[in-house]
């Protein structure tokens, strides 16, 4: 059986942005979600961006009260 490779947290980056539009996709399916997006409003956005702009994702990480 094939081992998968994880990503870890200084790799964030290279995660696929279509892989991370699917993802939100589903998990916005499973929330009950009428969309991911709407007037003021983006899921995709701002997972993207978590995922993508370590200056972004530390900057969310503190008005969250997350340490890194």
């Amino acid at each position: 059986m094939e081992s998968k490779a994880f990503i870890h947290k200084e790799e964030l980056h290279l995660l696929d942005r279509q892989v991370i539009h699917n993802a939100v996709k589903d998990m916005a399916n499973k929330l009950g979600l009428a969309a991911g997006s709407t007037s003021g409003f983006d899921l995709y956005q701002v997972v993207e961006t978590y995922f993508t702009d370590l200056d972004k994702r530390k900057e969310i990480n503190a008005l969250l009260g997350i340490e890194d």
